[in-house]
């Protein structure tokens, strides 16, 4: 039985790592490549996926000025939160009160059989949680596979459920990293 769970393990990581390489295409002649997936995110819900960690007064039950959120969550293939998993968004949103938030995140690409990971370290600003406008951050490094690539990453919410009055929302965005050498 542990012998056919391992073997499911690895297909399905053999398959992730295809579908993320379908979704890497570069051009002839230009070392930048695109990378594309999706980040499925929820706050202040059950089973969230971005916590508040630190508030106003130790307010941890919404969004506000001076709040600090950590996320782990899973990045796919599709906006389909069950398509294929290619690996991890860990990081943290730093709100400034305003209509924008800082983020630093981290992300993980997974590679069947790989034991070092490969990631991404992105940064900068972007508009509110509830807003659906593109936004634009840097990718300020790459590791394992990508390293030395830098570039940057435009992020589009494709859908947003919003609950109640203290920012409690489930969303999936877009992500396309433009990285090369």
């Amino acid at each position: 039985m542990a012998m056919a769970k391992g073997g499911s393990l690895v297909a399905s990581a053999a398959v992730a790592a295809i579908l993320l390489l379908v979704c890497i295409s570069s051009t002839p002649g230009v070392s930048a490549e695109t990378v594309t997936f999706f980040v499925h995110d929820s706050i202040l819900v059950k089973n969230a996926t971005a916590v508040v960690v630190a508030g106003p007064g130790g307010d941890l039950t919404r969004l506000q000025k001076g709040v600090i959120l950590v996320t782990d969550t899973v990045i796919t293939a599709t906006a389909d939160p069950n398509s294929a998993h290619l690996g991890k968004f860990e990081g943290l949103y730093i709100l400034d009160g305003g209509i924008k938030y800082r983020i630093q995140a981290t992300i993980i690409i997974d590679f069947p059989l790989d034991l070092v990971e490969s990631t991404y370290e992105v940064v900068g600003q972007r508009t509110s949680f509830n807003s659906t406008d593109d936004r634009t951050l840097a990718v300020v490094g790459g590791t394992g596979f990508f390293q030395g690539q830098t570039g940057f990453a435009s992020v589009q919410t494709v859908s947003q459920t919003l609950y109640g009055t203290k920012g409690a929302q489930r969303n999936t965005q877009q992500w396309i990293l433009s990285v090369g050498k």
